[in-house]
């Protein structure tokens, strides 16, 4: 399936006169490929979506977000699209900090939302970071300018499962010249299997697992039952101790992949990488609930 399956050209709304995130949504589901019953079910349909208690919010670039929704009277996939002159702010993206953006794509979807999420949001994610293309999205000035913008209508939403749609944030990671004794605090405090370690630009540089802290922690306590963490970690630091060749994936990488590397490597994490930098961590846990799922 191509996003042009979904989209058709009555379905695009450019230089929408909006102020707000449900009133771009409810001019979204009155196009005639998505038109939901009365304007009064529409309405409210509107605001639950942009409040975040029905469908999901993602987050696909600064100026671009893409609401998938659940709804038994299609049956494919349907889409529209909006852009306005103006950001509105957007909520339900489950963050307390309000964002804004110029650009809703809204998804009908007569399935589960999560194995579409992970087919649709990498592969529109990456084409909207790609080439300027989001900024050229904003500038359009018609719909026939959107459809024209290189590679967009024929973009393939893939059947396969994505690692972006499993994979969670990473709440924690320490620089190379953090101190080996703030890392072992920080593992320790957290409950932290492992821990990344990353530069000034988010890079992965490598990974300092418990099993690494742990060998820290030996030479002294094997000297002195009583002896102290200090002794065994003063002065050294993550760039000494950290291992620098870890296993990663790629957001756009297939989950089923994802998954076999996961199993024939026995490692129960994976850090997900976008162009080099750390975007995630992908668990076993989250891939067998969504495998099971979808």
């Amino acid at each position: 399936m191509i996003f042009d399956d979904c989209l058709d050209p009555a379905s695009i709304r450019v230089g929408l006169d909006v102020t707000s995130f449900d009133e771009a949504l409810r001019t979204l589901l009155s196009v005639p490929a998505l038109a939901v019953d009365t304007p009064e079910v529409r309405a409210k349909r509107a605001r639950d979506l942009a409040f975040g208690s029905q469908g999901e919010v993602v987050r696909l670039h600064d100026d671009v977000v893409l609401v998938l929704a659940v709804d038994d009277a299609v049956d494919a996939p349907a889409a529209a699209l909006a852009t306005t002159p103006a950001r509105f702010e957007v909520t339900g993206e489950g963050s307390d900090e309000i964002r804004s953006a110029r650009v809703v794509v809204l998804f009908l979807l007569p399935g589960r939302l999560s194995a579409f999420r992970g087919q649709a949001a990498p592969v529109l994610g990456r084409w909207m970071r790609e080439a300027d293309h989001a900024a050229r999205l904003v500038a359009a000035a018609s719909a026939e300018e959107i459809r024209a913008l290189p590679g967009l209508t024929g973009l393939v939403l893939s059947d396969r499962l994505r690692v972006a749609a499993v994979s969670t944030p990473v709440p924690w990671r320490v620089h190379p010249d953090a101190t080996m004794t703030e890392v072992l605090d920080l593992m320790v405090r957290e409950a932290l299997h492992a821990i990344p370690v990353v530069g000034d630009a988010d890079e992965l540089l490598g990974i300092i697992t418990a099993g690494d802290a742990l060998r820290q922690l030996l030479p002294s306590r094997r000297v002195d039952g009583e002896g102290t963490a200090a002794l065994a970690v003063q002065g050294r630091t993550a760039r000494e101790i950290m291992t620098r060749s870890v296993l990663c994936v790629s957001e756009d990488q297939a989950l089923t992949d994802a998954a076999v590397m996961m199993v024939n490597r026995d490692v129960d994490e994976l850090p997900v990488v976008r162009e080099g930098a750390l975007v995630g961590l992908l668990t076993k846990d989250s891939v067998l609930r969504a495998l099971h799922d979808g």
